[in-house]
């Protein structure tokens, strides 16, 4: 029983029996409430610093105490996304309605999945670091990047860290209008930047993003660099649970990609149904270091299996 619920059921008492009190027991038994009151004043007033009335204003009417217990929060920056406008051009935002590209993606991402945990049919060092990059521009790998952190943010069990590593084309952060915020190349640039600085927070309790950051012209050596491993190792070992996935330069417009890759266990290389040319993708699987997982991810196909498959992309 709390001091106030112990008041009140003292000064419950002392007005059943007032009628046959004396005037001596009277004065001792409003000294012991006095004394009751005194003590729970503290608690009072704490509660009535905290609870506010209606119209705005503080009350001070006696309220169960709240806890004294500090409220952790995140102090990293949200970000909201908009559905509506993402869900136009055929992500698979919550409640996009577009049940085949979802369908298609739970595909997708089971086996890649697999290797991030270490459960697929070989160890893949680094498994759950995913580099989603295609051969030329314009072939979808923002949107195949978007769209599998999206649905890999629905499973139970992990979450995922969307980062925009096409630092020159920064296509991810322009789709998610995060251009200005400070992102990957302050983080290796400026040795005061933490991770803490530049991961944003959505609405999406399991996605988190990291913006391109500033242009730099040393952006190639800046991927290549031991801060980006020291980042790398950061994220994966502090976050066991953690799926971090790139949007990578085009393979063969770009040495940023070259150099990304290489720090990557699982290579997504987004091929577009009969736009890209046979040679290229040849190029690209052989700039790719076999020890690592590969996949290619067919878009823009035409073929018809339902309502919008495939029928927009970014």
């Amino acid at each position: 029983m709390s001091s106030i619920e112990k008041a009140i059921e003292r000064l419950a008492k002392t007005k059943s029996n007032k009628g046959n009190a004396n005037e001596s027991a009277k004065t001792a038994d409003v000294t012991n409430r006095d004394r009751t009151i005194e003590k729970a004043k503290p608690v009072l007033e704490q509660t009535a610093s905290v609870m506010p009335a209606a119209g705005g204003q503080q009350s001070a009417e006696p309220t169960i105490p709240v806890s004294r217990e500090p409220v952790a929060r995140s102090s990293a920056k949200k970000i909201h996304l908009d559905y509506e406008s993402l869900s136009r051009v055929g992500y698979i935002v919550p409640h996009s309605g577009n049940k085949q590209l979802s369908e298609e993606y739970r595909i997708i991402k089971r086996p890649v999945i697999m290797n991030a945990l270490g459960k697929g049919a070989a160890p893949i060092e680094h498994g759950n670091l995913i580099s989603i990059s295609s051969s030329l521009p314009s072939e979808g790998k923002t949107f195949t990047a978007m769209n599998l952190a999206l649905s890999i943010s629905t499973e139970l069990d992990s979450t995922v860290l969307l980062i925009d590593g096409d630092v020159l084309r920064c296509s991810l952060s322009t789709l998610l209008g995060i251009e200005k915020e400070k992102g990957l190349i302050d983080l290796l640039e400026d040795k005061s930047c933490t991770v803490g600085d530049v991961i944003l927070e959505t609405q999406i309790p399991r996605l988190k993003v990291i913006s391109a950051g500033k242009r730099s012209e040393k952006s190639t050596e800046l991927l290549a660099s031991k801060e980006m491993e020291e980042f790398l190792n950061e994220v994966v070992v502090r976050y066991q649970d953690r799926i971090i996935i790139f949007d990578s330069p085009p393979m063969l417009s770009t040495s940023e990609s070259i150099v990304l890759n290489q720090h990557m266990g699982q290579v997504l290389v987004v091929v577009e149904a009969g736009g890209t040319p046979v040679e290229a993708i040849k190029d690209t699987l052989s700039r790719l270091d076999s020890d690592k997982a590969i996949g290619l991810v067919l878009n823009k196909s035409r073929e018809v299996k339902g309502d919008n498959y495939y029928g927009t992309y970014y």
